[in-house]
């Protein structure tokens, strides 16, 4: 089975590019039974950018940045029944596809998943002897920084809202999801680390009020 993942870049430094390569060398070896064709919104537009692994295609909007744009942007080149949305400073850990896919599996009723981070999660006190624990609560059930979803969930939620530029992304999925009852689990078994906001520093000062809470106007006018 081929698995589209859609990763947003912004490449301003060195140091973005081996992280972009480290997240897609972990997807890349983390199972053998599935291939994966990977698709990179990159920021930077004014350099050229090619990556060794041969999965890889580096897609530059000409405009802005804008998180759910991008990601829509992505969609355009996704044909697979699977999309993994990731951000570039996760690892992904053996097997953690195989895991998703086997809740799936066990509920195919459940079209969106995210895999777990053991650092992050503990502050959420799961039942560790159970393994899918349903929910729309981000930073709980719904990590942001990667989301498997099956494409029918695209044909009954539409494109990402464009309104959300780059913070609330992933609460404004959440309540998409919950309100088209849309179940959504975090699957323990399924593992990656998050390095955690590797690229916030390169919003300008002039946009970080607009990027980020001025955001939570915008979602508590839409959902209240």
């Amino acid at each position: 089975m081929i698995v589209d993942v859609i990763i947003l870049s912004y490449a301003k430094e060195d140091s973005v590019i081996v992280m972009n390569n480290e997240c897609i060398d972990s997807i890349n070896n983390s199972t053998t039974e599935h291939k994966f064709n990977i698709i990179l919104v990159e920021t930077e537009s004014t350099k050229t950018y090619k990556y060794h692994q041969d999965n890889v295609t580096v897609v530059q909007p000409n405009e802005e940045f804008n998180y759910n744009k991008y990601l829509n942007i992505g969609l355009k080149y996704c044909n697979n029944d699977w999309i993994l949305i990731s951000n570039n400073d996760t690892i992904y850990h053996r097997w953690f596809l195989e895991r998703l896919l086997e809740a799936n599996e066990q509920d195919n009723e459940l079209l969106s998943m995210s895999p777990m981070d053991d650092g992050w999660h503990r502050h959420a006190l799961f039942n560790r002897d159970f393994d899918i624990h349903y929910g729309h609560r981000t930073s709980y059930e719904i990590a942001g920084w990667s989301i498997l979803m099956h494409k029918s969930v695209l044909n009954k939620i539409g494109n990402f809202d464009e309104d959300f530029k780059f913070w609330y992304q992933d609460d404004d999925y959440a309540k998409t999801l919950s309100k088209n009852n849309i179940k959504h689990a975090l699957i323990t078994k399924s593992k990656v680390t998050h390095l955690l906001s590797k690229s916030h520093h390169f919003i300008e000062d002039s946009k970080k009020f607009e990027m980020t809470d001025g955001l939570g106007i915008k979602f508590h006018k839409k959902w209240g």
